[in-house]
């Protein structure tokens, strides 16, 4: 055994960019800092900052003791695990296809620096 879990064959990812993952990625990429999301490390601390309100109202629970609250907290996690399930195979083939992270170009050197 030995292999990642995240590899893109043990996910089931060997085949190629769709048309449709190509325009996930262009959304994504549009709305999301690249910072956020130029790694796996990175998009795995996304993944806990999008999670942790939701997380941290279900744990709250005995505090406010609010239904309500409760439900929006599991929501907004449950949210966030399946943003994550829907966009990091997308960023997986990308990186297979050496499609991302996206090249930024060098700034010159400024010489009054």
């Amino acid at each position: 055994m030995g292999g990642s879990v995240h590899h893109p064959i043990a996910m089931g990812l060997e085949a190629p960019l769709t048309p449709a993952d190509f325009r996930r990625l262009a959304r994504l990429s549009a709305r999301l800092p690249l910072a956020w999301t130029a790694s796996p490390r990175r998009r795995r601390l996304l993944l806990v900052g999008l999670a942790a309100p939701g997380f941290l109202l279900v744990a709250a629970t005995p505090l406010h003791r609010l239904l309500a609250l409760m439900v929006l907290g599991a929501a907004l996690f449950v949210l966030a695990l399946v943003f994550r399930r829907k966009t990091e195979p997308v960023f997986l083939r990308a990186e297979a296809a050496d499609l991302w992270p996206p090249v930024v170009p060098a700034r010159p050197e400024n010489p009054h620096a």
